[in-house]
């Protein structure tokens, strides 16, 4: 049963704070750390009703970052004991970029590369199939919204605008910046993945990265020309990114 507060949680208290609110966080933090709890100990804890303390445990459930669970206790009533949910974890601090950036300068350390360079060419196959199915249609334009809407899905905020004869791909947010920063080769294979998926109608070209510091991962999308030469982004076993180390820079696509 909770004690006190929970007075530091894992986003420094005020982070969760102006996330979620004094209360709410107050409650998260104790449910993470204690596991779970009655309405009746959070309130105790919280030194506020048991309406109130139910008030803040329902928006904590609409915004899917806790779950009741009824639990019989022998005498009287079944009470509802809350916990945190998978979602919630989100709230605090993951060690995931920091692990992904690390195995990815493994691999480029060893073989001269060649360990990381069958990795991005895995990857690249890995992200092509997935995305083959989604994007279908004979438009250019219909194609592009359907590999927006599979990269938004995923959580990079994409979007199409047309450009003159062609159109503008943007990916407001990277999912996976933090690696990015430090192996720009996994631009330049997510770019020729957009090739391959949009087909051999099209040519494409990188303009900026947010791991590079712009405001957004911007591809140029045109409609390929018999007289068009052909763009090494989308053959990237013709032109591959060498890896980078630790501090490194790859060649882009």
């Amino acid at each position: 049963m909770p004690a006190e507060p929970a007075t530091t949680t894992p986003l420094a208290g005020r982070s969760l704070v102006s996330l979620l609110g004094e209360q709410r966080a107050t409650i998260v933090g104790l449910l993470r750390r204690d596991g779970d709890a009655s309405v009746a100990e959070l309130a105790r804890v919280l030194d506020i009703s048991e309406v109130a303390t139910r008030r803040h445990l329902g928006v904590l459930e609409d915004d899917g970052l806790v779950a009741a669970e009824t639990v019989n206790q022998g005498r009287g009533r079944p009470a509802a004991r809350y916990s945190l949910t998978a979602d919630a974890r989100r709230l605090f601090p993951q060690g995931h970029d920091q692990l992904a950036t690390e195995l990815l300068d493994f691999l480029a350390d060893h073989d001269d590369g060649d360990a990381l360079r069958a990795f991005m060419r895995w990857r690249l196959k890995r992200q092509v199939d997935g995305l083959r199915d989604a994007v279908t249609a004979k438009d250019l334009h219909e194609r592009l919204e359907q590999l927006a809407g599979r990269l938004s899905a995923a959580g990079y905020e994409a979007s199409v605008t047309p450009d003159g004869d062609g159109f503008t791909l943007k990916q407001h947010h990277c999912a996976i910046q933090d690696a990015a920063e430090e192996h720009p080769e996994l631009c330049a294979y997510e770019a020729a993945g957009f090739a391959r998926v949009l087909g051999t109608d099209v040519t494409i070209s990188r303009r900026e990265t947010l791991a590079e510091g712009g405001n957004a991962c911007v591809c140029c999308v045109q409609p390929r020309r018999s007289t068009a030469q052909n763009d090494p982004a989308r053959e990237p076993r013709a032109r591959e990114p060498q890896p980078s180390g630790p501090s490194g820079r790859g060649d882009q696509l």
